[in-house]
């Protein structure tokens, strides 16, 4: 069995929920299937399957939930990149506060762990400890194997708090750019008919725990809220125009 590739879409177990297969009418009704459901079906293939389908179901997944008539030239598909790409960036901050936290909760008598441990949502501990890196130089961590990635999540969250637009901006523009990438080698599988280029796997491997994120944002609110996704990419979008503006969302309520 081939490694998983990290595309994750946690809040189907977090919402303890399963995704609809098929068109089992009978048993689920005919507005039971949303296309939430059939985006996470085409991407299904992302973390274990053939190196072609996978690349080639990730985007059609992307493009079947983020893009529509309206958009400037329907042609041009790769608008899906840029969305998705608002979503994951909207997402990231509170994603890895949360884990630092979680390392934190592992420091034995430590005065934050406490805090941590009575926090009701992640929310609420990311929030505070953002608000712990904006007081003070570090964090209360516990030596392990993990150290060397824990203390470059330090470092990426004190920058983002010291210059949050700039840097989420720029974060963005990354996740765009390997999205579009994905979305190349999609049309070089698909219409050029060609599963062998060198620059397939390493694009795979980048933007599938990518495409899982945005699929997981869009599941959530779907399954939470019953946002539509380009309703929720719109609002990521805004969101991050609205950082650090009087009446902006907090880096932890970027996106819901």
């Amino acid at each position: 069995m081939l490694p998983s590739r990290g595309a994750q879409v946690l809040s189907l177990a977090a919402e303890r929920q399963l995704y609809v297969v098929g068109q089992d009418v009978q048993r689920f009704g005919e507005q039971a299937r949303s296309t939430v459901d059939e985006a996470l079906e085409i991407a299904s293939g992302l973390n274990q399957g053939p190196l072609a389908p996978a690349i080639a179901g990730g985007w059609a997944a992307l493009e079947s939930l983020l893009t529509e008539a309206r958009d400037p030239d329907e042609r041009e598909k790769v608008v899906a990149a840029s969305r998705a790409a608002a979503l994951v960036a909207c997402s990231w901050p509170r994603a890895e506060l949360t884990a630092l936290s979680y390392r934190i909760r592992e420091v034995p008598g430590d005065a934050l762990a406490d805090k941590l441990a009575a926090c009701a949502s992640n929310r609420e501990r990311s929030t505070l400890v953002a608000a712990e890196l904006e007081s003070r130089d570090g964090l209360p961590l516990v030596r392990s194997w993990r150290t060397g990635s824990d203390v470059a999540s330090v470092f990426r969250m004190k920058a983002l708090l010291a210059d949050r637009r700039p840097v989420l901006g720029r974060v963005r523009g990354y996740l765009e750019v390997s999205l579009r990438r994905l979305y190349r080698c999609r049309n070089i599988v698909l219409h050029g008919g060609s599963t062998g280029g060198v620059a397939l796997p390493a694009a795979l491997r980048v933007t599938a725990p990518l495409v899982g994120a945005a699929l997981d944002r869009i599941a959530h609110s779907h399954l939470v809220a019953g946002v539509p996704p380009l309703a929720l990419a719109s609002r990521a979008e805004t969101a991050l125009r609205m950082v650090d503006d009087d009446l902006g969302p907090g880096l932890c309520d970027l996106i819901d």
